[in-house]
């Protein structure tokens, strides 16, 4: 999906800006969440004192990042919000896991790379980079890959495949110009799920079938991509909702009671009666659904207080 195509979707007063609003145009080699092989995910928390310099710091790292890396990887900062006040996450979109070593070779052997993460951005305030504007230990990584094992997609024989799982963009069988994405969304969602081992494959397919609903109802408002968490908690799911402001969030709640074919699958009978039988509830872990709002940061500028 080249950069500057924007999806057919109801116009909006979204006050929530995408992260394309203020990136580049690297056209085809823009990669996101619908078109990534895989997606790191970091998190840190800022100390509040340093609010605006670690936001400015997060704004330059990535700005600075995305060309070396153009074509092999993209990455975007967000801001959290709804949830833990200055906490910033990173969404590194990759190809493969292979290309990480590009980063490697940056952090290694580029100068300005340096400078930005080694060189003083706090000469007013006694000296210091990154390292004093996050709080100690609060970095965390989880390891995104599309969930590829229920849908249709079909490899072409004898082709290298592009990416280290196909797409997830190819979970949703609509148009990639239907399809909204981490880039030209004002907000995402992630919604983190623990699923129960003994239903671990039943909780997939209703992950599965939830999404596919949601794109079907909501085409061009709200993407939904299902996502496994690779190299971290096991039967640990995760999706991805994309869209513009707080009202499509609205008229993602009212599914339940507007639309027939998504109420029908809520009540559908996700494990069989062999394992006692009953509906999606049954499937996860108590207290184990999560949600992150996350918006894109431009230009480190400070939002809440």
């Amino acid at each position: 999906m080249a950069q500057t195509e924007k999806s057919d979707r109801p116009e909006t007063g979204s006050t929530f800006l995408p992260a394309l609003a203020t990136m580049p145009d690297t056209g085809d080699s823009l990669l996101h969440s619908g078109n990534a092989g895989l997606i790191i995910h970091r998190a840190g928390q800022l100390r509040h004192e340093f609010r605006a310099e670690g936001r400015a710091f997060a704004s330059d790292l990535v700005s600075y990042l995305n060309k070396p890396v153009a074509g092999v990887a993209t990455i975007m900062v967000f801001e959290e919000i709804l949830g833990d006040v200055d906490r910033l996450h990173w969404l590194i979109h990759m190809k493969m896991p292979n290309d990480y070593r590009r980063f490697l070779h940056v952090a290694d052997h580029d100068a300005s790379f340096k400078e930005i993460t080694e060189g003083d951005r706090l000469p007013q305030r006694d000296g210091g980079n990154w390292e004093r504007m996050y709080v100690e230990g609060s970095f965390q990584e989880r390891v995104y890959v599309p969930q590829h094992g229920l849908d249709h997609h079909d490899d072409e024989e004898g082709e290298e495949p592009e990416t280290f799982v196909p797409p997830a963009l190819h979970q949703t069988g609509l148009p990639v110009d239907r399809l909204r994405h981490s880039a030209d969304t004002g907000l995402t969602i992630l919604r983190s799920a623990q699923t129960k081992f003994e239903f671990r494959n039943e909780a997939r397919h209703f992950a599965f079938e939830w999404a596919r609903h949601v794109n079907r109802a909501l085409t061009g408002d709200v993407t939904a991509y299902l996502y496994e968490e690779t190299f971290g908690q096991q039967d640990r799911i995760h999706w991805m909702l994309h869209l513009d402001n707080l009202d499509s969030y609205r008229r993602l709640l009212e599914l339940k009671d507007s639309d027939q074919e998504f109420r029908a699958m809520l009540g559908q009978q996700f494990v069989p009666a062999r394992k006692g039988g009953g509906t999606w509830e049954r499937t996860f872990v108590d207290a184990g659904i999560r949600d992150t709002v996350l918006t894109p940061l431009h230009s480190g500028t400070v939002t809440g207080f």
